[in-house]
């Protein structure tokens, strides 16, 4: 704009220089040559109107380019500051759940811990308890051969007793034998044993054995 100002003030002065030269030197060729060159300017003039306002419009094109790549790279710039965002809130909730997940994974490795102690301690107990179970066992066994052979050892006294028994009843019945006892009465002045004494004794006799047997047939039951 400044400089068709300056072009426009330079086709008055021409012309005023030229209309003053006219009127000394021949005027009509002094105004011819002044219109031609006044139209020469005029087109000049015009020439660099419609250039700058191309111009003027390309930068009018390249403003309007430039503020939607400028509205463009804002909405980029804010879509970016949103996904930081976004990205930060993520890592800090990621960050709680790996804290979350270390104590966790410290809870449960001191729970293994205590687990896998409580397990030996079982195990230890159970050990124990299975030597003590085979040493019962065993014990048991000799306690089981031992009464077996006790077993056995009383049955054998029993029946020992029993014949025991039996022969000292046949004693008895043999010595209430009229004739055993005759015999013995015909030595009464030397043994001095009266039938009665006899009787009293065999009588004593048989009592005894037949505790005896009462004894063995209670140890029997």
């Amino acid at each position: 704009m400044v400089r068709s100002f300056s072009l426009l003030t330079l086709m008055l002065v021409g012309i005023v220089l030229l209309g003053n030269s006219a009127w000394a030197g021949d005027k009509r060729n002094s105004e011819r040559t002044a219109l031609r060159r006044v139209q020469q300017q005029m087109q000049q003039l015009e020439q660099e109107k419609a250039a700058l306002q191309q111009q003027v419009s390309g930068f009018e094109q390249e403003k309007s380019t430039l503020s939607s790549e400028k509205d463009a790279l804002a909405k980029k710039v804010q879509s970016a500051e949103s996904r930081v965002a976004a990205e930060g809130r993520k890592r800090r909730s990621m960050e709680q759940e790996l804290k979350a997940a270390h104590k966790e994974n410290q809870a449960l490795q001191e729970q293994k811990a205590e687990t896998e102690k409580r397990l030996l301690e079982m195990t230890t107990r159970q050990t124990d308890s299975a030597r003590q179970l085979a040493v019962l066992q065993d014990e048991k066994k000799q306690t089981e051969a031992n009464l077996g052979m006790r077993e056995k050892q009383v049955a054998g006294c029993e029946d020992k007793n029993l014949k025991l028994y039996q022969y000292g009843r046949d004693l008895i019945r043999q010595c209430r034998d009229h004739s055993a006892t005759d015999v013995i009465l015909r030595l009464e002045p030397v043994t001095g044993i009266k039938r009665v004494e006899i009787e009293n004794m065999l009588e004593e006799y048989r009592d005894k054995l037949d505790a005896q047997k009462l004894i063995s047939a209670e140890n029997r039951k």
